[in-house]
């Protein structure tokens, strides 16, 4: 017969050796077997036998089980033992034994019940059998109908599964659901584990129509409970996101795994390499994050992410790889560059090892990118130098060990280098250090994050006069409590973003920690880029045009001319602002040639997450308008080798680029739209 991989590894060692005495033991038969089939997945429960100790087989078939020859030409799903109904993880959070339930309008299941589910990849009719065995004698293959198998079969869909509402959770006050994952994926369920029928909860906190949604994410080793709650601002939805390893490695950093890492085993060994990391839990988060679209009226523009500790970092990470999702990040106390060395916190290290790989071998995964440039924030930086991340606000400490401090100034570094922005605070706070009890307790309500939407372009500031000395990676060198960014401000409310100009309001600000208040600056001075804008094209190396004149005179106080990068990006050296306020304006030298009828005012961006290319890479594609595009591979002799996307255009459009079938070396990809074409050289390795 064939055989999946088990979803439960039966190395009682005690238990077998008790049955390996008990000679009288023998295997029986299951009854009371049921399938539903609902929204893409197939729930099989049977009632289990007596005792404990039982091994469960889950089997599907095409044809019908008829006799234990059936069984041949059967798959054998899974191997579940006798509580696969109850739900492990709620129960050990609530601290009382509780099932699953399988559908909104049922009750929860019977701790004798057994269940498995099942997520078909084919749609067709399914014939289901489950077989018991005490561990260690076998499977009893006696055939009951409608007992241990289905006499008809089940119609299988391939519809886009749903969560399953579980209970209503009071403290913390929310509603608790379980998200059933698969291995393989189909077109509408991306695999989100290496088992099949693997159990996730998420929590909801339930808000009003037209409000913001808040993306939760939780600590290294706690859970969904930690971070089912808001910003504070009344008629928010949240969503809080479960990740839960039943290893000694706690959580994924809400990313994944390699996938051959073993989830029934208590410590894995160090990924050695000849494999690849998934990005199992990045996947659900983004499928929770659809499912809510779906059926959550929230504002789709206000969607924020939050979180402490490891949560921090999805907060940080999420803002760095989907910012068109994400309206603005709070990251506290946050790991930030997983790839810094040396670490201040080995076992940290040592689970990345077990997880992901070691530095040296940095595997590839399954975004396109190896790890250790998609989980650091200095490699997003600089990979992201076009699109930038998502408003990104932080608070950190000195002292702390968990995390480290030497990492932080390490991205600061590349933030400032990079023109990237974020506000950032610190002080001398450990990881362990009470959020109550930090500095800057005030600012990680994430409450200011509503200042920000996906849908506006915003002001990413750098050396800025007010800025504190992040000093070297040493503690020593650095201001005991500081800040960066976070004395200069923009009024959203009068952002112009428009086809020939940009501009905004600044103005300085006072911060406040909970013993001082540092008060607004009468002057300082900031580099100034428009990130995330929706409509004022900026071309590479064409002159523009900045004035910054006083609010309350309209007086010029500044002018000049900058020139965006090679990565169209623009930046306004030492903007003067004042706490009265200024306005910046940015307007291109002159119209010809780069007004939005004319297709040469901007090109098609393309942008390689990684080159040379090994396997694949994602390629992100900006287009200057809206109409056919086509993007197009060709060699060296201008042969074209093959199309890489061709159809209606705008906004950004993101594939993944495969090396499949192509040769090592040089490339060349052309995008065009109308009559603005861009190019950008590939280099293909093995």
């Amino acid at each position: 017969m064939m055989r999946s991989r088990l979803t439960i590894r039966p190395i009682l060692a005690s238990l077998v050796a008790f049955l390996l005495l008990t000679s009288t033991a023998q295997a029986a038969t299951v009854s009371g077997i049921r399938v539903d089939h609902r929204s893409g997945q197939s729930f099989i429960t049977w009632d289990n036998l007596p005792g404990s100790g039982w091994l469960y087989h889950v089997y599907c078939s095409r044809a019908p089980f008829v006799d234990a020859g059936s069984f041949d030409a059967a798959l054998e799903l899974a191997q579940v033992g006798d509580k696969s109904a109850v739900d492990a993880r709620i129960s050990l959070l609530l601290g009382q034994t509780l099932t699953y339930r399988i559908a909104e309008d049922q009750p929860p299941l019977a701790p004798t019940r057994g269940l498995f589910v099942t997520t078909p990849h084919v749609a067709g009719l399914m014939y289901y059998a489950v077989a018991a065995e005490l561990i260690g004698m076998g499977p009893d293959l006696t055939l009951v109908p409608d007992g241990n198998f289905t006499a008809n079969p089940v119609w299988e869909r391939i519809e886009r599964p749903r969560p399953v509402w579980q209970r209503t959770l009071l403290a913390p006050a929310g509603e608790d659901y379980v998200l059933w994952t698969t291995n393989i994926g189909t077109q509408v369920f991306p695999g989100m584990c290496n088992l099949v029928g693997w159990a996730y909860h998420v929590g909801i906190v339930r808000g009003q129509p037209g409000g913001a949604l808040v993306l939760g994410g939780h600590g290294r080793g706690g859970s969904f409970f930690n971070s089912l709650h808001g910003t504070g601002v009344p008629g928010e939805w949240v969503l809080s996101i479960d990740d839960y390893l039943p290893t000694a490695d706690a959580a994924t950093f809400y990313f994944g795994y390699e996938v051959g890492y073993d989830l029934e085993q208590p410590v894995n060994a160090v990924r050695t390499g000849g494999s690849v990391v998934s990005d199992f839990t990045e996947q659900r988060v983004m499928f929770l994050l659809g499912w809510a679209q779906r059926e959550m009226p929230f504002d789709p523009h206000r969607v924020y992410a939050m979180g402490g500790s490891m949560g921090g970092s999805f907060a940080f990470f999420m803002a760095w790889h989907h910012p068109d999702l994400i309206a603005g990040a709070l990251a506290v106390i946050p790991k930030l560059c997983c790839a810094y060395t040396p670490d201040s916190y080995i076992a940290l290290r040592q689970s990345m090892d077990r997880m992901w790989g070691t530095l040296d071998l940095d595997p590839p995964s399954t975004v396109g990118e190896r790890v250790f440039s998609w989980m650091d924030g200095r490699e997003q930086a600089r990979i992201q130098r076009h699109g930038g991340s998502a408003p990104i606000i932080g608070t950190c400490g000195t002292a702390d060990l968990s995390v480290g401090w030497g990492e932080k100034v390490a991205y600061f570094q590349t933030l400032e280098d990079l023109n990237a922005g974020g506000v950032w605070y610190w002080d001398g706070s450990t990881h362990a250090t009470p959020i109550s009890q930090s500095a800057w307790y005030s600012v990680t309500s994430g409450q200011q994050l509503y200042k920000y939407r996906s849908d506006q372009s915003y002001p990413a500031f750098a050396h800025c006069s007010s800025d504190a000395n992040f000093g070297t990676g040493d503690p020593a060198t650095a201001d005991s409590v500081g800040q960066l960014n976070a004395m200069v401000d923009y009024d959203e409310t009068t952002l112009a973003d428009n086809f020939l100009d940009w501009s905004v309001t600044l103005r300085t600000r006072s911060v406040s920690t909970q013993t001082t208040t540092f008060p607004a600056p009468a002057s300082l001075t900031v580099d100034v880029s428009p990130r995330r804008v929706q409509h004022f094209i900026i071309a590479r190396f064409v002159p523009y045009r900045y004035e910054v004149r006083r609010v309350s005179d309209g007086q010029l106080v500044q002018s000049g001319q900058a020139t965006p990068d090679e990565d169209a990006v623009i930046t306004i050296p030492q903007v003067q602002v004042s706490d009265g306020g200024v306005r910046l304006l940015i307007v291109p030298t002159t119209v010809t040639g780069v007004t939005p009828d004319q297709a040469a005012r901007r090109q098609p961006h393309l942008a390689m997450s990684r080159n040379p290319v090994q396997e694949k890479a994602s390629l992100t594609i900006e287009w200057p308008g809206e109409g056919d595009g086509t993007v197009e591979l060709f060699d060296m002799q201008g042969r074209r080798v093959r199309t890489e996307f061709a159809g209606s255009a705008k906004g950004i459009t993101e594939r993944t680029f495969r090396t499949t079938g192509l040769s090592p070396g040089l490339y060349v990809l052309t995008a065009r739209q109308g009559a603005a074409k861009a190019t950008r050289r590939v280099t293909v390795v093995r």
